[in-house]
């Protein structure tokens, strides 16, 4: 992106001890013929001190358009103490230029926002029964799926907005599951899945799909010699929280020693975010140890859906793949999609309907798109979840897949941040 400040004012009211501009401003440009509602905006650290002064630790950015400040934050990607993120959203009409104002505040001063996603792992360490949210989580060598008692609150991290929510089985599973929501509240950090039937539904919602051996709501397997290998046997698995704040919240699943087949042994990343008001998480997945191509098979659980995906070229950039039926344990509309580089795509398959929880480690009940992935980088595709309940137009089918189209646009034709 391409970004300059301008000028600071060489005055006293504007230059800190340090010598830093405390202000300055730059434009947001929709060049593309679509409003846009909420559009994530990230700019880089790199970015933006090559056009101002970046102060030292303890100052935080505030953000305004017309006189009103706005939800943002400062992300620190790979945990070395220093911010490497700008992230906020913005509201802007089509063909259209939004000029922001930055200052830097003491952390103190700067304004609460109403926290609209959170990324939480819960935790029972004490013996007490009480799970505690950390940060950091190496999993137990011993740890098994369904253990007693339950180590994790939620089986594993949770992640959620004010629309929808996930989790991931940390466990041999490492499925993803889906929770629908009827309120814009945040609240998995305090539902607890073994003391209720949570797919039953509550104030919030509820626990929206079973994923049994499926690859569930955007899990992936890697493609080894025709047949879909799980991200199950490794020889450790590791959770790292990234970010956690009003716009944006972000974590790392990271595995090592992966055992494929006979010799192989792969690391692999995922990088998990979700930002405030939309339908879908976005996982940035990287496999090294390998040479040459190979192809992960990303899913969508359909062990309740009675109708056919919907497959579909949304545009010259981005494809997807989408279901939409009742598919919930509710008999609800649901529509489930994925979407991701048409430059990676390498087509879909479907992995047979056998037992829903087989006694191997065989992918069942899933349709899937092969995506192309090269050792040590990164391929990313979004997941989306649209149920009824939450918003009464995802009961129609092409409400659901012109929200997924909606983001393929976004992809296709990025907000542009330059000089005001």
């Amino acid at each position: 992106m391409n970004i300059k400040f301008l000028p600071c004012f060489f005055l006293p009211l504007f230059i800190s001890q340090t010598g830093f501009c405390q202000s300055g401003k730059f434009s947001v440009s929709n060049t593309s013929g679509v409003s846009r509602l909420e559009d994530p905006v990230v700019i880089s650290r790199q970015t933006l001190e090559g056009f101002v002064s970046i102060p030292g630790s303890g100052k935080v950015a505030v953000l305004s358009i017309h006189g009103k400040e706005i939800p943002s934050q400062l992300d620190d990607l790979n945990l070395d103490g220093q911010w490497d993120e700008l992230a906020f959203q913005v509201d802007i009409e089509r063909n259209s230029t939004l000029e922001v104002k930055i200052k830097w505040v003491e952390s103190m001063a700067a304004p609460k926002f109403t926290k609209r996603t959170q990324a939480w792992f819960g935790v029972e360490g004490n013996g007490d029964g009480r799970f505690k949210p950390v940060l950091k989580e190496l999993r137990p060598d011993d740890w098994t799926p369904g253990k007693q008692p339950p180590r994790y609150q939620l089986e594993g991290p949770v992640w959620e907005n004010d629309k929808v929510g996930f989790r991931n089985f940390f466990d041999s599973r490492n499925g993803i599951d889906v929770f629908g929501k009827t309120r814009p509240n945040i609240v998995l950090d305090s539902v607890d899945v073994f003391y209720r039937n949570y797919h039953k539904m509550s104030p919030w919602g509820m626990n929206l799909i079973k994923v049994g051996s499926s690859l569930g709501a955007g899990g992936f397997a890697l493609i080894d010699k025709g047949e879909l290998i799980q991200l199950q046997k490794t020889e450790s698995a590791q959770y790292l929280q990234i970010a956690n704040g009003p716009v944006r919240s972000m974590f790392d699943l990271v595995y090592e020693g992966w055992k494929v087949s006979e010799g192989a042994g792969y690391n692999v990343k995922e990088r998990i975010s979700i930002w405030a008001g939309k339908f879908w998480y976005k996982n940035e997945v990287t496999i090294s140890g390998f040479i040459g191509d190979k192809e992960i098979a990303v899913g969508i659980v359909n062990i309740k859906n009675p109708s056919q995906a919907i497959y579909k070229t949304n545009n010259l950039a981005f494809t997807s793949l989408c279901t939409h039926a009742r598919q919930t344990e509710n008999n609800d509309m649901l529509g489930m999609g994925l979407l991701f580089s048409s430059r990676v795509f390498g087509g879909y398959g479907e992995a047979p309907r056998g037992d829903i929880w087989p006694k191997t480690d065989t992918v069942s009940h899933t349709y899937f798109a092969k995506l192309k992935i090269r050792s040590g980088q990164p391929v990313d595709y979004y997941f989306f979840a649209g149920w009824e309940k939450t918003e009464a137009k995802f009961g129609n089918t092409k409400y659901f897949t012109d929200v997924v189209q909606e983001e393929a646009d976004r992809r296709e034709f990025p907000l542009v941040v330059g000089k005001k």
